[in-house]
Order: C-alpha cells, then sequence, then structure tokens
C-alpha cells in the first residue's frame, strides 16, 4: 500500500456514550466462500445492530490474509445477550460457521476509559 491508497478517515465520535461501556471484540478468519454472500450478510448484521437498544457503535478491519477483526460496543451486557439472540443474527452465526469462517474467538469486555484524538480537530479527550 502507498501513500495514494490512504485515504484518512476521521476518529469515531465517543459524545454521548456513557463512562463505562462493554466492547464484543469478534476476532475471525474468513473462508474462500462467495465474497459477495459475505459482505451482504455483514453488511446487514451492522444495520441490525443499529438498530438494537443498547448499541454504540462498531469498528472493522481485515487483513489480505482474511483475518479480520470487529469490536461492536454496546451500553450493558444485558443489550450484548438481547443482540446475540435477535432471530437474524442467529442465522447469521449460522451461516459464518458453515460458510463464511474457518475459525473464530469472541470477547467481551468492560471499557473502563478512553482517549480520543483526532489530528483535524486538534481534539484530545483524557477521559
Amino acid at each position: 500500500m502507498d501513500e495514494a491508497d490512504f485515504e484518512p478517515v476521521a476518529a469515531p465520535s465517543k459524545e454521548g456514550w456513557p463512562d463505562r461501556y462493554f466492547a464484543v471484540i469478534f476476532t475471525a478468519q474468513r473462508t474462500l466462500s462467495d465474497e459477495d454472500m459475505y459482505s451482504l450478510t455483514a453488511d446487514r448484521m451492522v444495520e441490525l445492530a443499529q438498530q438494537q437498544p443498547g448499541f454504540l457503535g462498531v469498528e472493522s478491519v481485515r487483513g489480505e490474509d482474511g483475518i479480520g477483526i470487529t469490536v461492536s460496543y454496546w451500553a450493558d451486557r444485558a443489550s450484548i445477550r438481547s443482540w446475540r439472540v435477535n432471530i437474524e443474527h442467529l442465522a447469521a452465526q449460522q451461516m459464518g460457521r458453515q460458510e463464511f469462517y474457518s475459525w473464530y474467538h469472541i470477547r467481551v469486555a468492560e471499557v473502563l476509559a478512553h482517549r480520543t484524538f483526532d489530528a483535524d480537530t486538534s481534539l484530545d479527550d483524557g477521559r
């Protein structure tokens, strides 16, 4: 990747988030299955998660080796439990195990503090 391929992305806003919240960290190895179906499913899951009570945000990256990390942020553990058992999400989980992933790990962590820096706004929020 050279500098011409780099497009800066603004730092996600944490404005309005609680001082303490939860992160669900999903690390996975993609298979060589249908990329179009995977993208449609992944996009739908983000859209659906955004509609869930307690959802705060999501960040996701995937390397050329197929390993990806998606972190979703939630106000509380009850919100995470509700998302985990959402009927459409359950179907996507099953498809993920059958088609999309060689393996995955899910970790849930409580975020006690966060810091934000954005050079474009000279913001350094030391919460």
